[in-house]
This record gives structure tokens, C-alpha cells and sequence, in this order.
């Protein structure tokens, strides 16, 4: 039997030179190559047995593409890589909502003042680190505000949608027996009994600008816990899990699909209790970039999600998939000014 090389064996198979390229065809040899090879070799073998990718795709395969290491601040905490960003940037503005906005220095001030107050509640270096903190509160600059609050007092944060029927956020607390719940006065209503201390930080507002506004001390570390976020249930009960500093900074840190920088500005479309918002809020903080909080009524609208887009100068954005199908569908040119659009869900 005549040996064939070349793209002429697969278009002796009725492969069409019109329809394919002469690199596919290649592709296409060499795996045929490698099965014949491996059928002569192992007679005995079954089709799905043998292999069909060649000694370099298997290796492209194996090796090259899982060669995923990169550098990161792998030994610091999310706090600490924000103060860093504070103390580089100070007047560069860190957070908006709406007609608000705060630049890192107060951000850096207002949140070393609420983690102040939270270790007097007993949050802080005398219990240690990971003593858990609910939090429900609305997408705004007071949620960024007690995240990070949270997290500089050694805690780590709960994140609980206001919008979440009574039975959710009541199985979480118990859960994650969590010692304090931050809201809004206008929440309490809507919160299901709990035997957490539950701190209005708008109440206490003028006794938590009486803080120091330097940043205080906490026994947090890499492997520490920044927050616990409960899964969608879909597939039986939620399930709480625990993220630690160091996976996060390597979300976020030095990464190959999505590189914010300090001229960079971040929507925010998520909720605080959808793991996407990690990426959107310290995506944003601990690289200097802008974060831009959006609305629920913005989301909910593609005519006012394009204007925002394109008035908030917004380069980076993450949608669920319906979101971005609704979108694309009805006004694709809308995402025309992002750098950077993630989806999924």
C-alpha cells in the first residue's frame, strides 16, 4: 500500500480544499496518522482505546496549557494590598454611586473608623481573626464602605442579599453563627430573628466618626478568611464557602484575562451575595482602578446600562448571561466602549 503525506490524504477522503485550510487538513492528518500507528501497534486494542492527538498536542495539551503559574502578593491580606493603593493614589477617586463618590484616602479613613468600631464590639486582635459578620445591605457606597470595614477589623463578612426571602438569610446567620449583623435602619424590618448584635451603622454614624482614622491592628493573614458566601442551593441547601486572602489576591492580582489598572474603571452589576462581585469590587480597589456602583434600576434597563457604560467611562463590566443576552440583543453597541466584558453565570 502506497504511503500518502501531506493534505492530499485527507482530500483523497472527499476533504475539500474550499472548505478547509491546508492547516486543518494538516491537523487532520496527523491525527489520522496517529491512529493508524496506534491501530498497527495494538491490533487488539478497542477505536476508543487509541490515542488520536499527536505527541505535540498532547503536550500543548498537558503541559503548555496548564502552565498557569503566575506572581501574586500570595502573603498579603485584601486590606492590606488596598492600603497600599490608598497610600499611592490618595486623591484618585475609589468608589462612585450615583452622585457620590469617595477617593482612596476616604475610603481609607472612613473604613479604619468602622473597624475601629467593630473591634469595640468585639471584632478584633484580642478574639482573632475570622469572627464572621453578616452584612445586609443594598448595592451602594455604604456596602463598600463595610466590607472593607469588616475586613480591616480581622473579620470577615457575610454577605446577605436584602432582597433574599426571611428563610435564607435566618438558615445563613445560624450557619455561619455569625456574631454581628450590619444594616440600615430601614432593613431591620426585613430581617429574620437572629441572636447576632445587630449594628445600624447608620445609627452609630456620628459615634464611629469619633474613631481614630488610622488603620488598627488585626491577627488576620493570607489563610485567613475575608468573607463566607453561601451557594445558590439549586442542587438542595446552600452551601457556605470559605475563601481565603490569597485566593483572592490571585483573582484578582497580576491575571491573564482581565488586567485593571489605576486609569481603569470597574462596574459593579452584581450584588454583594454573588461570588462575581468579588472579582468587580477588589478587582478594582486593589489596583487603583475606579469602582462605579451601579443601580439596580440601571441593570434593569439596557438603554440606561449603555448610558452609564459610556457617561461613567466604565472599561470593565461582568453580566450574568440573561443580562447580557438582553443586552446584546437589544442594544449590542452598547458594550462598545469596554476594554474588558465577562459573563456567565
Amino acid at each position: 500500500m502506497a504511503a500518502y503525506s501531506g493534505p492530499e490524504l485527507l482530500l483523497n477522503f472527499g476533504f475539500d480544499r474550499r472548505r478547509f485550510k491546508v492547516a486543518t487538513i494538516d491537523r487532520m492528518l496527523g491525527h489520522l496518522q496517529t491512529l493508524l500507528d496506534a491501530m498497527a501497534a495494538h491490533s487488539d486494542a478497542r477505536l476508543s482505546e487509541l490515542l488520536l492527538l499527536t505527541e505535540s498536542e498532547r503536550r500543548r495539551v498537558l503541559v503548555e496549557w496548564n502552565d498557569t503559574r503566575t506572581e501574586y502578593p500570595r502573603d498579603r491580606c485584601i486590606h492590606e494590598l488596598f492600603e497600599e493603593q490608598a497610600e499611592s493614589i490618595p486623591e484618585a477617586v475609589a468608589v462612585v454611586f450615583e452622585d457620590e463618590c469617595l477617593t482612596y484616602r476616604e475610603l481609607n479613613r472612613r473604613t479604619n473608623q468602622l473597624a475601629r468600631h467593630l473591634q469595640c464590639l468585639g471584632i478584633g486582635p484580642e478574639v482573632g481573626p475570622e469572627v464572621l459578620v453578616g452584612i445586609c445591605t443594598e448595592r451602594s457606597l455604604e456596602m463598600v464602605v463595610d466590607l472593607l470595614g469588616i475586613l480591616k477589623a480581622g473579620g470577615a463578612y457575610v454577605p446577605l442579599d436584602p432582597l433574599y426571602p426571611l428563610e435564607r438569610p435566618a438558615f445563613m446567620l445560624a450557619g455561619t453563627q455569625a456574631s454581628v449583623l450590619l444594616t440600615r435602619r430601614h432593613r431591620l424590618g426585613g430581617l429574620p430573628r437572629t441572636t447576632a448584635q445587630v449594628v445600624c451603622v447608620d445609627a452609630d454614624r456620628q459615634v464611629i466618626a469619633q474613631e481614630n482614622v488610622q488603620a488598627p491592628g488585626n491577627a488576620a493573614t493570607a489563610e485567613s478568611l475575608p468573607y463566607v458566601i453561601y451557594t445558590s442551593g439549586s442542587t438542595g441547601k446552600p452551601k457556605g464557602v470559605c475563601v481565603s486572602h490569597r485566593a483572592v489576591a490571585r483573582l484578582v492580582k497580576n491575571t491573564n484575562y482581565a488586567r485593571l489598572t489605576n486609569t481603569g474603571v470597574a462596574g459593579q452589576a452584581s450584588n454583594g451575595a454573588f461570588d462575581a462581585a468579588t472579582w468587580e469590587i477588589w478587582g478594582a480597589l486593589l489596583s487603583g482602578a475606579q469602582l462605579v456602583v451601579l443601580p439596580q434600576a440601571t441593570l434593569l434597563s439596557p438603554h440606561a446600562l449603555a448610558t452609564a457604560i459610556e457617561n461613567k467611562h466604565i472599561s470593565a463590566l461582568f453580566l450574568t448571561t440573561a443580562p447580557f443576552n438582553q443586552v446584546a440583543s437589544e442594544n449590542p453597541v452598547a458594550f462598545r466602549p469596554l476594554r474588558y466584558l465577562l459573563f456567565g453565570g
